[in-house]
Formats: structure tokens, sequence, C-alpha cells
């Protein structure tokens, strides 16, 4: 009995090592996915108006009074200002050199003609700040979608190469995808493409 159970441990063993050690190949597949626009958030300036006289500064309009002005504006929109929400800590920030006093407010918003209408509001004393675009995420369906025709990708490569020292490859060894749900903007927006990479290893035979 002790022999036979030896024995099953000692197959069991040289099965795994030959397992561990059989020749792989392993390469990088890819493939492309559009990102489409989620929401956008839109962060403005309102500052007091000085204008020199004299030595100094003088004021000629508070910060709310510039308030009050943008806010009829953007109500003759269609925009209503009581959706803004006032960014303190961004005024904490931008505090250092800054010579007026300044209020920062932003809107998050999915539709993108407010955005474009707040952006060509152009009023003394008011300014944009920042703007910030979120991309949809993506769903797990999509997600794995994705990871096949990458999948694909790579197993022509693999192919391709294994073809190269005369062999052939056999079933998938082993699988990376660190991709996640969320997906990101380019800079400028003039692309609207990402990349999705899975690292595959094939039997190689």
């Amino acid at each position: 009995m002790k022999k036979f159970i030896f024995l099953m441990a000692v197959l069991f063993t040289v099965s795994s090592i030959a397992q561990e050690n059989r020749n792989t190949i392993t390469v990088v597949g890819e493939t492309e996915t559009s990102v489409e626009d989620s929401s956008y958030t839109i962060l403005i300036s309102l500052q007091q108006i000085l204008v020199y006289e004299g030595q100094g500064e003088v004021e000629v309009a508070s910060v709310s009074d510039v308030k009050n002005n943008y806010i009829n504006k953007l109500g003759d929109l269609g925009i209503d200002f009581s959706r803004f929400r006032r960014s303190t800590y961004y005024e904490f920030a931008a505090s250092y050199g800054q010579g007026r006093v300044t209020e920062y407010y932003y809107l998050k918003t999915s539709n993108k003609e407010e955005v474009r209408k707040i952006i060509n509001l152009k009023l003394a004393g008011t300014s944009i700040a920042n703007t910030e675009i979120e991309a949809k995420k993506l769903t797990n369906d999509a997600l794995v979608e994705l990871a096949k025709k990458a999948m694909d990708n790579a197993r022509e490569k693999a192919e391709a190469l294994a073809a190269k020292m005369n062999k052939t490859i056999g079933e998938v060894v082993a699988v990376v995808d660190q991709n996640t749900s969320g997906q990101y903007v380019q800079s400028y927006g003039t692309s609207t493409l990402q990349s999705h990479v899975v690292t595959v290893s094939f039997e190689l035979k």
C-alpha cells in the first residue's frame, strides 16, 4: 500500500513538472474600442472687477454684482444657476497670488449643449477655470467581448511566430487581462480610440 501511494505521488510530481516545463509562446494581443463621453464638469470663476485709477485699483463691480449678472444671463439661456455647486476647495487651492476676490462654481451635466452655452457666455468678471470630460464605463459584457477580440489577435500573432520556428500552437495556457471598466478621454479629444490589451500564453508544439 505504501509503495502504491509513493508511486502515485511520484507520477503526480512528474506530471506536474511536465506541465510546468512544456514549451509555450507568450504574445500580446490587442484591439481598440471607441470611447464615448458620459458627463462634463465645467468650473467657472466669478471675480470682482477692478480698474486702475490714479495710483491704485478701484472696484467697479463686486463679486456679488458679477454673480447676479451671470445668474441672469444664464437664465436667459435656460440654465438654472442653482444647479451649480461652489468649489471651496478650488478657491483655497487657487488663493495663492490671487489679487481679486474670486468665487468658483462647478456644474456637472451630461448635456453637451449646456456646456457649449456656458463656454460661449462671455461676461466681464467671469471665465472658465477648467472643464473635465468623463468617459462612459465599459460593462462586463463589453470587457469580455473586447478580451475575446484581443485574444483572437494574439492567436494570429502566435501562429505566425510559431510558423517561423516550424512549430504550431495548441491550447491556451494562460491569459493576463488587466483592463478595467474605466475609459479615458485623450488630451484635446483628438482621438476617441482606446487600446484593449491582453497577454496570452499558448502551448507550443
